[in-house]
């Protein structure tokens, strides 16, 4: 191996142990060495050179979508003009939102807004801000606090307990309206709330939900002057990305608030596990408290008895 791959690697390497990137192996090539590398689901291959005219190259090997390619396209090659719009916008200052909880029967819906400069772009980066569904819990805790700390008023969070979610979805199927419309309350509150605080914002970037671009519609009735764009794989835009890794933290937050105080774990997403973790509670506390900790309309609420058992 030769000498200028040793040094490079020698930084490398504890980089990509901070990030919670594990490598998998190590392979000597043909002028090289190749590195497979995971974190999460996601896997990779980077694969470095050396030659006497070219000196040190990198080559990365990843699917297009993987939220683990843009962070170590961004460590190995720097920051790319094009990543930091995601091709949604050429704006220098906006904002992002995204929520978090819609397909957990247990706990909250939680929806987050956050502000960007371009400026900013570079250091939200390092810190490891990428699509929230590529990280795990510990990295999710880990960056959101850094985040905080760093950008204490450019983010706003608004967390519905599921007491509270149950009485709104009620509210809104009353008007013949449904979850949609629910989650466009919420990105409009957050939006509206952080316009209020930041209002060099160019525009609004939505991670789209609906075919029918209903936060678009429902922000240019309350502020015609606001740009909206609402697209699907929103989080490769790093305000949105920043937003959903707020909005996981917040939702994490509050289930471990909602487990202390019922003495009981809530797992998480609505499969069988849940069903199971359900019929348990019920059976341990009866079903008064069952709205005070799940999202009553999903039909995993139907598959529960609610009853005590004997």
């Amino acid at each position: 191996m030769h000498k200028e791959i040793e040094n490079y690697l020698s930084h490398l390497l504890p980089l990509l142990m901070q990030k919670g990137v594990e490598v998998l192996s190590q392979t000597e090539i043909a002028w090289g060495v190749q590195l497979r590398v995971s974190r999460g689901t996601d896997r990779a291959n980077i694969n470095i050179y050396h030659s006497a005219k070219r000196g040190l190259s990198k080559v990365l090997g990843a699917p297009r979508d993987s939220g683990l390619k843009q962070e170590l396209d961004f460590l190995l090659n720097g920051e790319k003009t094009a990543e930091t719009f995601a091709g949604f916008h050429n704006w220098h200052c906006w904002i992002g939102s995204d929520e978090c909880g819609k397909g957990d029967y247990f706990g909250p819906l939680v929806g987050s807004a956050f502000y960007v400069e371009a400026g900013q772009v570079a250091d939200l980066r390092r810190l490891g801000v990428q699509d929230s569904k590529h990280l795990n819990d510990v990295r999710i805790v880990q960056i959101a606090k850094q985040i905080y700390l760093k950008y204490p008023n450019q983010a706003s969070c608004i967390v519905l307990k599921p007491g509270r979610y149950n009485e709104l979805i009620a509210e809104f199927k009353k008007q013949g309206q449904n979850l949609n419309d629910l989650l466009t309350w919420v990105h409009e509150k957050v939006i509206l709330e952080l316009v209020a605080k930041q209002n060099k914002a160019e525009g609004i970037v939505v991670d789209q939900f609906s075919k029918a671009q209903k936060v678009k519609s429902r922000i240019y009735k309350r502020n015609p002057a606001l740009n909206v764009v609402e697209r699907t794989g929103g989080e490769r835009d790093v305000a949105v990305a920043a937003a959903s890794i707020l909005a996981r933290y917040q939702f994490l937050e509050a289930l471990a608030m909602q487990e202390r105080k019922f003495k009981f774990s809530f797992p998480k997403g609505a499969g069988p596990k849940v069903i199971i973790a359900g019929q348990k509670f019920i059976n341990e506390q009866g079903d008064k408290h069952l709205a005070d900790v799940a999202k009553l309309h999903f039909k995993t609420s139907s598959s529960l008895k609610t009853t005590p058992s004997a």
